[in-house]
């Protein structure tokens, strides 16, 4: 049985993890220090994606081979930051200390709201989850098309595309906003989006959100944007065998992609392919015009 703890260092602050060589993605996988340590290292690149933003934590207690849930509201450390919500006080990661002690409480994948301090409640990114039937090449093959489509409705309107896998099956493109409307609008536009998006092959690629009504076409999931809602953050680790990540990558390196598992806690970077993403926000208010 896992015992003792061990002491992790992060940015200014040591923070104890406790069963650090509890296994936490299966008989001989990561543990649980191993998480803790992968957190600290790629806190540079992850916590500007996650600070400032009301995060929620998908806890493992006992590993990705039993039932995992979500924790909306934990209670954390006094030197752990929070921030009101219309659904009472959510955990913010500041600082690499704080996703340490994410590890410590196996919670093995963080997900974050669209809208950041101080403007909670008006996105500053727009997400579209690209959802695949399947599980193989073709289905992500799928996946890269359906990117690319996306890509091009965004520049369309005027907005900017970033992707990432997901870490699961799929791929997540991201595009920067200002905030200068709500979370309903910006999931009107997100839904217009995905509408676009599907229409280019409404044979392949659907917005139906009943799964027995998508067949096997790809779901165009615009439902990461809206009151409250969230996304897995760039960089977190998945709770599936083999701890695969959440990864950004360039638009060039999606074409020789073979899986939405292709980065794992391994993950070693010096910089991030969404650095300075925020400079290339545009304006909702404007695309929604267009739209219009």
């Amino acid at each position: 049985m896992a015992t003792g703890s061990a002491k992790i260092r992060a940015g200014r602050r040591v923070v104890r993890v406790r069963r650090p060589d509890k296994p936490l993605f299966g008989e001989n996988g990561a543990t649980k220090e191993d998480l803790a340590e992968y957190h600290a290292r790629i806190a540079p690149l992850m916590l500007p994606h996650v600070r400032d933003r009301p995060v929620a934590l998908e806890r493992f207690p006992d590993g990705v081979g039993a039932q995992g849930f979500f924790v909306k509201h934990p209670s954390v450390p006094d030197w752990v930051r929070t921030v009101e919500t219309s659904g009472g006080r959510m955990m913010v990661c500041q600082d690499a200390a704080a996703l340490v002690w994410c590890a410590d409480q196996a919670a093995i994948t963080v997900h974050a709201w669209q809208s950041r301090e101080p403007n909670l409640g008006r996105p500053d990114r727009l997400v579209i989850d690209l959802d695949p039937a399947g599980d193989g090449p073709e289905a992500f093959d799928a996946c890269r098309a359906a990117a690319r489509d996306t890509r091009e409705v965004l520049d369309d309107l005027g907005l900017a595309a970033y992707v990432m896998t997901s870490g699961s099956r799929g791929l997540h493109v991201r595009s920067p906003l200002r905030p200068e409307v709500d979370d309903q609008g910006v999931r009107r536009l997100a839904e217009a989006v995905a509408g676009r998006i599907a229409a280019r092959r409404p044979d392949e690629l659907t917005t139906e959100v009943r799964k027995a009504a998508r067949g096997d076409r790809l779901f165009v999931d615009y439902l990461r944007n809206g009151l409250e809602q969230l996304a897995v953050a760039p960089y977190s680790v998945r709770a599936r065998p083999g701890a695969p990540v959440a990864a950004p990558i360039t638009w060039e390196e999606l074409d020789g992609l073979e899986s939405a598992r292709a980065f794992t806690i391994g993950l070693e970077r010096d910089g991030c392919p969404f650095a300075g993403m925020g400079r290339h926000a545009r304006s909702p208010r404007r695309a929604l015009e267009r739209l219009g």
